[in-house]
């Protein structure tokens, strides 16, 4: 699939920009001045990091849940990063890359028309975090202190929409069964958490995702249960 790609050296949010342009184009700025993360969190994006948003084709995916998109964005963000072989490179669910528990990526999808999702990404690249310590939930991590030859972030983009739109594809044509084997692979060691819904508060130990891309958590009574992706506001770690 060709990308139409629009690289701008600042502007406000690249999801502003990319919600006026045509699926299967690319919106990457050097620096936004008002970026945001989930729940209109502030996202801190200076020159050097990668900050874009990806175009994607809704009436593709007719028939799929396209709430299912972060799963699908998180898969091809973990593929682009394999070749760099990270160690403690790890998802989490649904929309975080993280070494250890430092994050890297964060991954923010909206349905800017209703034929379209936008997919933001912004990932450290050799953006200065510094200023970042104890003002972000997470503490941040850059690629460039990871990897000895880190790519420049339009470089990383163009890695980043090849493996997207391979990924974005195979679930439309199979839906979350395609990507299930590579989702399972990214979450690391088996953990517990809290999954968070508007109804309930559901605590076990976070096992994966089935073949919709729910939550499956073993209880403390050592049954299985799925929490409904559709559901979940956010599932938090507890260790």
């Amino acid at each position: 699939m060709k990308w139409s790609v629009e690289e701008l050296p600042e502007c406000p949010s690249t999801f502003e920009v990319a919600r006026q342009r045509p699926a299967w184009t690319v919106v990457r700025a050097d620096r936004q001045t008002a970026g945001r993360g989930r729940f209109h969190r502030v996202w801190y994006a200076d020159s050097g990091g990668l900050w874009a948003s990806y175009n994607l084709p809704l009436e593709s995916a007719s028939g799929r849940n396209w709430g299912l998109l972060p799963l699908v964005a998180g898969v091809s963000v973990m593929e682009a990063l394999r070749e760099y072989v990270i160690e403690g490179l790890r998802l989490r669910w649904p929309n975080d890359v993280l070494v250890g528990r430092a994050k890297l990526v964060g991954i923010l999808v909206e349905r800017s028309r209703p034929d379209m999702a936008s997919v933001g990404i912004g990932i450290n690249v050799s953006n200065d975090v510094v200023h970042l310590y104890g003002r972000t939930q997470d503490p941040p991590v850059r690629l460039a202190d990871l990897v000895s030859c880190c790519p420049t972030p339009a470089q990383f983009s163009r890695t980043i929409a090849r493996s997207l739109a391979q990924h974005y594809l195979a679930f439309v044509e199979s839906g979350m069964e395609a990507l299930v084997e590579k989702l399972m692979a990214a979450w690391g060691e088996r953990k517990p958490v809290v999954a968070v819904t508007d109804q309930a508060r559901h605590c076990g130990w976070f096992e994966g995702v089935d073949s919709e891309g729910s939550p499956v958590l073993s209880m403390p009574d050592g049954a299985r249960f799925v929490v409904p992706g559709t559901e979940v506001l956010c599932l938090r770690e507890l260790i």
